[in-house]
């Protein structure tokens, strides 16, 4: 059996036209967030450089620690911005002509979005501070507060203000915004009637949606056994109609139609009355 024909598609929508765009500006922010990671993760490796310089006897735990946390940081960020990136960038050209599966991915790539941003803030919570501990999964110990307060390595590393820092975390948020804010008008636009009536097509013998209409009931008429298959023509049988046995066929049906009126059955006539008697 052939599949069902499909419809010839519409022109493209508009929507789908600005949401190709927008996607394609989700993936310029994403890769810009992920090199903005790189370029602090550089920065700060730096900075702990000019902290080990500063402080010659720093603890080497420490300075282990931190460039541990820093690489940590960079993959948590980064490496998500970079998969997003690429995902919506193998979906965009499809997505703009039409595939459906294409759409579906684009939309699973929103809602990644969403659970990307909220497991960074909690593993960024978590996970640092442990990479940057001397032995991790080890308890720290209870001299640890204070070796923080009097190490001079941290002191140096985190003292001052760094005007890179302050350009970096206000970016790296708007970011973030612009790339959910985008993504929720993609996923929209995809979604609305016009769009998805020209990713799904209808077939060509399925017709729109409408009042109902009535169905035609066709008259039919016993004859013989049962009931017959198609509609009943006065004076004929239909075809392939059993019979009972003895059952007399006229071998003229159009005797019984009325003259000058084709297809109508003779109706009741009046009986024959005796002729009238001569009058004396």
């Amino acid at each position: 059996m052939s599949p069902p024909a499909t419809a010839p598609r519409p022109p493209r929508p508009v929507t789908v036209t600005i949401a190709f765009w927008l996607q394609l500006a989700v993936v310029l922010v994403l890769l810009g967030l992920a090199a903005l990671t790189v370029v602090q993760a550089v920065h700060f490796d730096g900075q702990i450089d000019r902290a080990v310089r500063l402080v010659p006897d720093a603890d080497p735990d420490e300075v282990t620690g931190e460039r541990r946390g820093n690489i940590a940081t960079a993959l948590i960020l980064g490496v998500p911005a970079v998969l997003l990136a690429i995902w919506l960038a193998a979906t965009v050209v499809p997505v703009r002509r039409g595939a459906n599966v294409a759409r579906i991915l684009v939309f699973v790539a929103s809602g990644a979005q969403l659970l990307v941003c909220f497991a960074q803030c909690c593993s960024g919570a978590f996970i640092v501070p442990l990479l940057a501990a001397p032995e991790i999964g080890a308890e720290p110990p209870p001299e640890w507060d204070e070796e923080w307060e009097t190490s001079t390595f941290f002191d140096t590393l985190y003292s001052g203000t760094d005007p890179w820092d302050d350009l970096f975390f206000p970016a790296a948020g708007l970011g973030v915004l612009t790339v959910l804010t985008l993504s929720a008008a993609v996923v929209l636009l995809l979604a609305l009637s016009p769009a998805n009536r020209w990713f799904v097509p209808r077939t060509a013998n399925e017709t729109p949606p409408g009042p109902a209409r009535p169905m035609p009931i066709p008259t039919y008429a016993p004859i013989g056994y049962g009931y017959p298959t198609t509609p009943l023509v006065p004076g004929f049988l239909p075809p392939g109609q059993p019979l009972p046995p003895g059952y007399l066929i006229c071998p003229d049906p159009a005797a019984h139609l009325t003259p000058g009126v084709p297809g109508t059955l003779p109706g009741p006539t009046a009986p024959p009355t005796a002729p009238p008697e001569d009058a004396p």
